[in-house]
This record gives structure tokens, C-alpha cells and sequence, in this order.
């Protein structure tokens, strides 16, 4: 079994993704990722070159379309410029196009394995060495300031292997650490998107269960989940606790969110047709939509994937990635690959709070769905299109 010098800068990639952000600023003003990123691209592309060995699959088709189309819009963006957001779409994109033309070992699956648990311990060590606290938030600082729920929403893939090993039986003690651990952080950070993003997965993993058991490890979820809000709601605990509570959410809109998305929304029915069709263009949503909050002076970016890609590519963009994570998601059942349908509905869930800085995920989600071998888990089965 052989592993290829791109699986090995992958896995690099992959172990610093929690901290991407943190890193920026270190070499470049650019992030370590980002390097990483283009690096991986390059070499994995003239792998491919040298052996001319690739695979193509139709079901791969959406994926390419979607970022292709929304690529193509910068073209009507009269504001367009190559700047981090823009790069980082690309960049994702090449990502995604080079894993899913090429086969892996076993041997590279078990690394790509080790990278993710890994990204855990490394989140923790920034937690414990670089983190500090801001309005009852834990928020951490390496080389920048990086966002917590960026932070806490990029251990979500992690999160997803970890849940899956828990059924194999092997390792049961250092996943459950590892559960314990992103739970920890995700409660420390004040993530709510990241909660949401835990919780889902959760969800999934427990209908993939055989037999009655789903319905044991359901009902004790249920109860748990009631418990945490209700001391939520009535500070009962510590006072971080109060900032997961229903009343808060809907008090701070979200952090604001909501005040953006209610913009952005008004925007988007006033356009002309064509607009609503095929959108202002890559990057364009801060200055389309224009929506500054009170007290400040500079307008603000959507925090959510899906409302951004239909400001930016319109009803073609939504429907495109809509499409897109359809297709990833029938290859990865067809596949009964648990881990990449974990992956991508925690970065579904994540892209409800997060835009920009939610397409290092994108990547890394799509890489579980497309690589992991088929596993003995009783999943709903997809039938093959004749």
C-alpha cells in the first residue's frame, strides 16, 4: 500500500483546519491553510499528470456545475476583485476536483483518519494555550483572532468520524474523549451554530443504529437535550449556560443574524428577474445588500451559506448547490459510508451560521463523502439509476 505526497499534505490540511484562521498572519497575511491549500492542488494535480491515472463519476457532475456557475458570476459582479473570499471558493473547489478524480489506500484512509483526530487535539491545545475570554465566550488568538463559531463549526467533520468509530467498538474510550472534548469546546466557544451542528450529527448517528437500541439512545438524548434547556433557561448552572438558552436566541436575534437575513431577504425581492435568477455575482453581498447595524459603520456579510448563495448566484446558484449536496450525499448512501454522510450534514447545518469561512469545511466534508470505503452499517439503500 502506497501513500502519495498529496494524501500527506492533505492530512497536514486537514489536522489545521480548526485553527485555519488562527494561523493567519504567521507566514503571510494569508493563513498557513491557504498555503497548504495550493500546495496540495499542485502537487495532486501533477500526480495526476505523471501516472495519468484518474477516475471520472457522473454523480460528481453537480458539484462542478455549482462552483463552476458561481465562479462564472464574478463575471457580473462590476465589484469583483480576487480577494480571500473569492480565492478561498476557488480553492475549495480544486480541492474537491482532485480527491474525487483519484482512488485511496487503505493506508491513506487510516491517516486521513489520524489528521482529523488529530484537528481535536490541537484544538485543544490552542484552547488551553491560546484561548482567552470575552463576554462570557471563549475566544482563541494564535497569530489572529479567530471566530468561535469558526472555530467550533470546523470540528464538526472530526466530530462526525469520531461518532462513527463509536459503533465499531474499537477505540470506545479515545472517541468518547474526543466526543467530550469538541462538546466541551463547542459549550466553552458559546457556539449555538455549533451546538445545532453537534446535535444533528448526533441525530443521524442514532437513526443509523440497528435494531431498538435507536430508539433507547434517542429517548436518552431527548431527555438530556431537555434538561440542558431548561437549566439554560433558568440559569441554572454556570453562567455561560444562559447563552444556549431558547430566549436568548431569539432576544439577540441570533447574534444579529436574523436582522441581516431579514435584509438580505427584503433585498432579494426587490430585484429584477434576471437578478433573482442569476444573482449580483461572486462576493458581491456586503455591497449589494448594503445592511450596516446600529451603531456601526460598515456593512456586514450574510452568515449564512445558503441566503449568500442566493443573493450572489440567485435561484440557479440555490438550486445548483441544493443539487450538489444531493449528489454527494446519493454517492456516499449508496457507498453506506456513515462518516461522509455525517460530514456533510454537519456542514449543512454549520453553513446556517457561517459563509466565508465555512468553504474550508465544504471541502474536507466532500472529501469523506467521496473517499470512504463502504461499511457494514444498515443504511436506507438508493437505487442505481439505469
Amino acid at each position: 500500500m502506497t501513500v502519495k505526497y498529496s494524501t500527506m499534505i492533505l492530512t497536514l490540511y486537514i489536522a489545521f483546519l480548526p485553527i485555519s484562521t488562527a494561523l493567519a498572519g504567521f507566514i503571510t497575511s494569508s493563513s498557513v491553510q491557504s498555503l497548504v491549500a495550493v500546495l496540495y492542488i499542485m502537487v495532486s494535480f501533477i500526480e495526476i499528470l505523471l501516472t495519468r491515472k484518474f477516475e471520472f463519476n457522473k454523480l460528481f457532475i453537480p458539484v462542478y456545475v455549482y462552483f463552476l456557475f458561481m465562479i462564472s458570476t464574478g463575471l457580473w459582479n462590476r465589484a469583483f476583485a480576487l480577494d480571500w473570499y473569492s480565492m478561498q471558493f476557488m480553492v475549495t473547489f480544486l480541492i474537491i476536483v482532485s480527491v474525487s478524480i483519484r482512488s485511496y489506500s487503505d493506508l491513506e484512509l487510516k491517516l486521513i483518519g489520524y489528521a482529523l483526530y488529530g484537528s481535536i487535539f490541537i484544538s485543544l491545545l490552542s484552547a488551553l494555550c491560546f484561548s482567552f475570554f470575552h463576554g462570557g465566550r471563549m475566544y482563541v488568538e494564535i497569530f489572529s483572532l479567530m471566530d468561535p463559531n469558526d472555530f467550533s463549526g470546523s470540528l464538526a467533520i472530526a466530530f462526525a468520524l469520531c461518532m462513527t468509530e463509536l459503533l465499531k467498538k474499537k477505540r470506545i474510550i479515545l472517541n468518547i474523549v474526543c466526543l467530550l472534548i469538541v462538546l466541551g469546546i463547542v459549550y466553552l466557544s458559546g457556539s449555538r451554530g455549533g451546538l445545532l451542528t453537534m446535535l444533528c450529527i448526533i441525530l443521524v448517528w442514532v437513526l443509523s443504529i440497528k435494531g431498538k437500541t435507536k430508539y433507547i439512545v434517542l429517548g436518552a438524548m431527548a431527555v438530556l437535550l431537555a434538561v440542558f434547556l431548561f437549566c439554560a433557561e433558568n440559569g441554572i448552572g454556570p453562567s455561560q449556560i444562559s447563552r444556549f438558552s431558547v430566549s436568548a436566541l431569539i432576544s439577540g436575534g441570533g447574534t444579529g443574524r436574523s436582522e441581516i437575513w431579514k435584509a438580505a431577504m427584503e433585498f432579494f425581492v426587490t430585484q429584477n428577474p434576471l437578478r433573482m435568477l442569476f444573482g449580483n455575482g461572486l462576493g458581491s453581498f456586503a455591497d449589494t445588500v448594503n445592511y450596516v447595524a446600529p451603531g456601526n459603520d460598515f456593512t456586514y456579510e450574510s452568515h449564512n451559506m445558503y441566503i449568500n448563495t442566493l443573493i450572489e448566484g440567485g435561484v440557479i446558484g440555490l438550486g445548483l448547490l441544493i443539487a450538489c449536496f444531493s449528489s454527494l450525499y446519493v454517492f456516499a448512501f449508496r457507498r453506506k459510508n456513515l462518516p461522509g454522510i455525517l460530514a456533510l450534514t454537519g456542514f449543512l447545518i454549520t453553513g446556517i451560521s457561517l459563509d466565508t469561512q465555512v468553504y474550508r469545511t465544504f471541502a474536507i466534508a466532500a472529501v469523506m463523502a467521496l473517499i470512504w470505503h463502504e461499511t457494514d452499517l444498515t443504511l436506507p439503500k438508493i437505487r442505481k439509476s439505469s
